[in-house]
């Protein structure tokens, strides 16, 4: 009973954090049932143990419910996710009553696949300095990568605002960055060369196959219609020609995948919100391995991540702009030239990509 109610109460702290500092002022809907269920020992009691705490069970369980939501759009749930009047509390907290086995299942057998593209339009400028630093095309290498999306980023179109249209001005997926802060973004002329591309997932997603796809919507918050779209039109460009994702964890296999790039190009290894998953001991063996490679070839290491989680960012010199400072996404990278480390805090970011304050 003991650890039940220890991890009720770390789920419960959880869920006011991510209510105050993430979803506050950015999806109401799912701030309101945050709260409400932060405050619900019975249902807390339940939920503790369900699945592994390193699946952050509360991110997985939202968009646990939302899949059952959103595949019968009548309830009362689905039609206020979709922009009707009312208060998500009440049917969300029905459907976890009534169908809480099937919610179970699905928070021990699915993992979150947040595979939010507008991330790279944040992502984009330090992967442009890693191509003028090292001076030659990059092989992406993303963690985590979900469905393989963002490795697509050269088929975007990207605006900062600025009256100016990056990458590929006819492309559907269409990604919007607000510059905040005093600085602006080295913004590059055109996208850095891309020589290759290839992600390694434990349970990646096959854009071919429609249930999958439908849970890759269900991680999407509700009340953001333009992230769902997005979504929609990356996954098509997708399956037009979908990226190399190879199914494993990357402790095992990131040496023989960067092993495999020959020195024409430049290993960029990518992580969007993914060491956050990883506990401190899997992320000094990633360190490790990374530290090894670059210390016998060129390489880079670009990480969007919370502050604490990443080895390859390095302690930012000021704040975020504007409140709740140090719970943004902090952007940074290291590069290896000849065996020369060098790593930098470059950007506080939106975890979604929304905005970018550089520093």
């Amino acid at each position: 009973m003991a650890d039940v109610a220890a991890e009720a109460a770390e789920l419960a702290a959880f869920l006011r954090g991510w209510a105050q500092n993430e979803l506050a002022g950015y999806c109401p809907l799912y701030e309101r049932v945050a709260l409400a269920l932060a405050d619900d020992a019975p249902m807390l009691a339940r939920l503790a143990g369900v699945a592994a705490r390193e699946k952050i069970v509360a991110v997985l369980l939202f968009a646990a419910v939302k899949s059952l939501a959103d595949a019968e759009p009548a309830q009362p749930l689905a039609r206020i996710y979709a922009g009707a009047a009312g208060d998500p509390w009440p049917p969300f907290r029905t459907l976890l009553e009534e169908r809480f086995d099937e919610i179970a299942t699905l928070l021990r057998t699915r993992r979150i696949q947040t595979n939010e593209v507008n991330r790279v339009a944040a992502v984009l400028p330090a992967l442009a300095l890693v191509h003028d630093r090292l001076a030659r095309p990059l092989a992406l290498v993303e963690l985590g990568p979900s469905a393989g999306l963002n490795l697509l980023l050269d088929r975007f179109a990207y605006d900062y605002g600025n009256g100016q249209v990056l990458g590929d001005p006819s492309s559907r997926v269409r990604l919007r960055c607000e510059r905040r802060g005093p600085l602006a973004p080295p913004l590059p002329a055109a996208l850095p060369p891309i020589a290759s591309r290839c992600g390694i997932d434990l349970a990646p997603v096959d854009v071919t196959d429609d249930a999958q796809c439908r849970w890759l919507e269900a991680c999407v918050w509700p009340g953001a219609p333009e992230r769902a779209e997005r979504l929609r039109e990356a996954l098509a460009l997708a399956r037009a020609s979908p990226p190399l994702i190879h199914t494993g964890n990357a402790l095992d296999l990131l040496p023989s995948v960067l092993g495999a790039i020959d020195d024409a190009s430049v290993p960029c290894i990518v992580s969007t919100w993914v060491l956050a998953y990883l506990s401190d001991d899997q992320r000094a063996a990633l360190a490790e391995i990374v530290a090894d490679a670059g210390a016998r070839r060129d390489l880079a290491c670009v990480t969007a991540e919370f502050p604490n989680v990443s080895p390859f960012a390095g302690r930012p010199p000021r704040p975020a702009t504007g409140e709740k400072a140090t719970l943004s996404t902090l952007l940074g990278a290291t590069t290896w030239r000849q065996g020369e480390r060098d790593t930098r805090a470059l950007a506080w970011m939106q975890s979604h990509g929304n905005w970018i304050d550089w520093l």
